[in-house]
Protein backbone atom coordinates (compact mmCIF):
# COMPACT_ATOMS: atom_id res chain seq x y z
CA UNK A 1 0.00 0.00 0.00
CA UNK A 2 1.56 3.24 -1.18
CA UNK A 3 -0.10 6.14 0.73
CA UNK A 4 0.94 9.30 2.63
CA UNK A 5 3.31 8.57 4.88
CA UNK A 6 2.79 5.01 4.98
CA UNK A 7 4.72 2.73 2.15
CA UNK A 8 5.30 -0.19 4.16
CA UNK A 9 3.06 -3.44 4.20
CA UNK A 10 0.46 -3.49 7.77
CA UNK A 11 2.10 -6.60 8.74
CA UNK A 12 4.96 -4.38 8.99
CA UNK A 13 3.13 -1.79 10.29
CA UNK A 14 1.72 -4.32 12.79
CA UNK A 15 5.19 -4.71 13.94
CA UNK A 16 6.50 -1.31 14.73
CA UNK A 17 3.49 0.25 16.21
CA UNK A 18 2.59 -2.53 18.49
CA UNK A 19 3.12 -1.56 21.83
CA UNK A 20 2.93 -2.14 25.76
CA UNK A 21 3.33 -5.97 25.26
CA UNK A 22 0.93 -6.30 22.74
CA UNK A 23 -2.27 -4.30 23.99
CA UNK A 24 -1.55 -1.43 22.05
CA UNK A 25 -1.44 -0.79 18.34
CA UNK A 26 -1.12 2.95 17.13
CA UNK A 27 -1.83 3.18 13.74
CA UNK A 28 -3.09 6.90 13.39
CA UNK A 29 -1.78 8.44 9.87
CA UNK A 30 -1.11 4.86 8.30
CA UNK A 31 -3.72 4.96 5.11
CA UNK A 32 -4.50 1.31 5.66
CA UNK A 33 -7.91 1.10 4.27
CA UNK A 34 -10.63 -1.30 4.94
CA UNK A 35 -7.82 -4.23 3.29
CA UNK A 36 -5.48 -3.33 6.23
CA UNK A 37 -7.98 -3.70 8.32
CA UNK A 38 -9.72 -6.84 7.02
CA UNK A 39 -5.79 -8.05 7.64
CA UNK A 40 -5.80 -6.75 11.14
CA UNK A 41 -8.99 -8.78 12.10
CA UNK A 42 -7.48 -11.63 11.19
CA UNK A 43 -3.66 -11.03 12.81
CA UNK A 44 -2.66 -13.54 15.43
CA UNK A 45 -0.46 -11.50 16.49
CA UNK A 46 -3.49 -8.90 18.16
CA UNK A 47 -5.02 -11.47 19.93
CA UNK A 48 -3.95 -9.49 23.43
CA UNK A 49 -4.97 -6.22 21.95
CA UNK A 50 -6.75 -3.70 24.78
CA UNK A 51 -6.55 -0.20 22.33
CA UNK A 52 -7.04 -0.20 18.97
CA UNK A 53 -5.96 3.55 17.10
CA UNK A 54 -7.12 4.04 13.76
CA UNK A 55 -7.11 7.41 13.07
CA UNK A 56 -7.24 8.96 9.18
CA UNK A 57 -6.80 5.27 7.68
CA UNK A 58 -9.58 5.87 5.08
CA UNK A 59 -11.51 3.09 6.58
CA UNK A 60 -15.49 3.02 5.81
CA UNK A 61 -18.43 0.75 7.27
CA UNK A 62 -16.79 -2.14 5.37
CA UNK A 63 -13.45 -2.02 7.72
CA UNK A 64 -15.53 -1.85 10.53
CA UNK A 65 -17.61 -4.84 8.95
CA UNK A 66 -14.35 -6.78 9.05
CA UNK A 67 -13.43 -5.58 12.37
CA UNK A 68 -16.93 -6.31 13.85
CA UNK A 69 -16.61 -10.21 12.85
CA UNK A 70 -12.89 -10.60 14.30
CA UNK A 71 -12.41 -13.51 16.29
CA UNK A 72 -9.62 -12.29 17.23
CA UNK A 73 -9.87 -8.60 18.50
CA UNK A 74 -11.75 -9.76 21.16
CA UNK A 75 -10.62 -7.71 24.32
CA UNK A 76 -10.85 -4.18 23.09
CA UNK A 77 -11.35 -1.66 25.32
CA UNK A 78 -10.74 1.54 23.58
CA UNK A 79 -10.96 1.95 19.79
CA UNK A 80 -10.52 5.37 18.10
CA UNK A 81 -11.69 5.82 14.53
CA UNK A 82 -11.35 9.56 14.47
CA UNK A 83 -11.06 11.24 10.78
CA UNK A 84 -12.33 7.99 8.40
CA UNK A 85 -15.36 7.78 6.06
CA UNK A 86 -17.75 6.20 8.60
CA UNK A 87 -21.31 6.09 8.60
CA UNK A 88 -24.32 5.14 10.00
CA UNK A 89 -23.95 1.21 8.79
CA UNK A 90 -20.46 1.09 10.47
CA UNK A 91 -21.75 2.18 13.33
CA UNK A 92 -24.47 0.30 13.71
CA UNK A 93 -22.05 -3.06 13.03
CA UNK A 94 -20.52 -1.70 16.26
CA UNK A 95 -23.39 -1.35 18.07
CA UNK A 96 -24.30 -5.04 17.23
CA UNK A 97 -20.97 -6.77 17.82
CA UNK A 98 -20.67 -8.78 20.84
CA UNK A 99 -16.99 -8.35 19.77
CA UNK A 100 -16.97 -4.27 21.20
CA UNK A 101 -19.32 -5.33 24.63
CA UNK A 102 -15.80 -4.28 26.47
CA UNK A 103 -15.93 -0.85 25.13
CA UNK A 104 -14.94 1.69 27.45
CA UNK A 105 -13.85 4.26 25.08
CA UNK A 106 -15.31 5.05 21.58
CA UNK A 107 -14.02 7.90 19.50
CA UNK A 108 -15.86 8.53 16.08
CA UNK A 109 -14.95 12.44 15.48
CA UNK A 110 -15.44 13.61 11.95
CA UNK A 111 -16.91 10.62 10.00
CA UNK A 112 -20.20 10.69 8.81
CA UNK A 113 -22.50 9.15 11.12
CA UNK A 114 -25.87 10.87 11.29
CA UNK A 115 -29.17 10.40 13.05
CA UNK A 116 -29.42 6.50 12.87
CA UNK A 117 -25.72 6.13 13.48
CA UNK A 118 -26.30 7.77 17.10
CA UNK A 119 -29.83 6.04 17.67
CA UNK A 120 -28.14 2.53 17.03
CA UNK A 121 -25.42 4.00 19.83
CA UNK A 122 -28.47 5.27 22.02
CA UNK A 123 -30.21 1.47 21.60
CA UNK A 124 -26.42 -0.80 21.64
CA UNK A 125 -26.81 -3.30 24.35
CA UNK A 126 -23.44 -3.94 23.29
CA UNK A 127 -22.18 -0.51 24.49
CA UNK A 128 -23.46 -0.36 27.99
CA UNK A 129 -19.75 -0.20 29.23
CA UNK A 130 -19.06 2.94 27.22
CA UNK A 131 -17.55 5.82 29.37
CA UNK A 132 -16.47 8.17 26.47
CA UNK A 133 -17.79 8.52 23.60
CA UNK A 134 -16.88 11.04 21.01
CA UNK A 135 -19.15 11.66 18.12
CA UNK A 136 -18.01 15.78 17.48
CA UNK A 137 -17.76 16.66 13.40
CA UNK A 138 -20.46 14.65 12.78
CA UNK A 139 -24.33 15.06 11.50
CA UNK A 140 -26.37 13.50 13.81
CA UNK A 141 -28.61 16.68 14.28
CA UNK A 142 -31.20 16.80 16.84
CA UNK A 143 -32.64 13.31 16.37
CA UNK A 144 -29.48 11.69 17.36
CA UNK A 145 -28.68 14.47 20.11
CA UNK A 146 -32.62 13.44 21.60
CA UNK A 147 -31.80 9.58 20.98
CA UNK A 148 -28.44 9.83 22.97
CA UNK A 149 -30.30 12.00 26.03
CA UNK A 150 -32.81 9.08 26.07
CA UNK A 151 -30.75 5.82 26.19
CA UNK A 152 -31.43 3.53 29.17
CA UNK A 153 -28.06 2.15 28.34
CA UNK A 154 -25.57 4.33 27.84
CA UNK A 155 -25.43 5.59 31.49
CA UNK A 156 -21.65 4.55 32.13
CA UNK A 157 -21.05 7.52 30.37
CA UNK A 158 -18.78 10.54 31.74
CA UNK A 159 -17.56 12.19 28.56
CA UNK A 160 -19.43 12.90 25.64
CA UNK A 161 -18.70 15.10 22.31
CA UNK A 162 -21.35 16.25 20.32
CA UNK A 163 -20.01 19.73 19.06
CA UNK A 164 -20.44 20.54 15.53
CA UNK A 165 -23.22 18.19 15.16
CA UNK A 166 -26.05 20.44 13.66
CA UNK A 167 -27.91 20.32 17.38
CA UNK A 168 -30.44 23.35 18.31
CA UNK A 169 -30.48 24.81 21.37
CA UNK A 170 -33.34 23.38 22.30
CA UNK A 171 -31.88 19.29 21.88
CA UNK A 172 -29.05 20.54 23.63
CA UNK A 173 -30.82 21.53 26.91
CA UNK A 174 -32.68 18.43 26.18
CA UNK A 175 -29.08 16.81 26.39
CA UNK A 176 -28.09 18.86 30.07
CA UNK A 177 -30.72 17.81 31.44
CA UNK A 178 -30.68 13.93 30.65
CA UNK A 179 -31.47 12.17 33.97
CA UNK A 180 -29.78 9.30 32.10
CA UNK A 181 -26.23 11.12 32.14
CA UNK A 182 -26.41 10.56 35.79
CA UNK A 183 -22.35 9.96 35.67
CA UNK A 184 -21.48 12.62 33.41
CA UNK A 185 -18.83 15.13 34.03
CA UNK A 186 -18.02 16.25 30.87
CA UNK A 187 -19.83 17.52 27.94
CA UNK A 188 -19.42 19.04 24.82
CA UNK A 189 -21.77 20.57 22.95
CA UNK A 190 -20.96 23.57 21.42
Amino acid sequence: MNQPFNDQPVETLIDKGLIQEGTVLDLRLKYIGDKGVEYLSKSAKLVNLRELKLERNEITDKGIQFLAESTILTNLKYLSLERNSIGDEGVRSICLSPLFSHLTELNLWKNEVRSEGAKAIADSLVLSKLQKLDLAKNKIGDDGGKALAESQTLTSLKYVDLFGNGISEETQGIIKESINFKNLQHLVLA
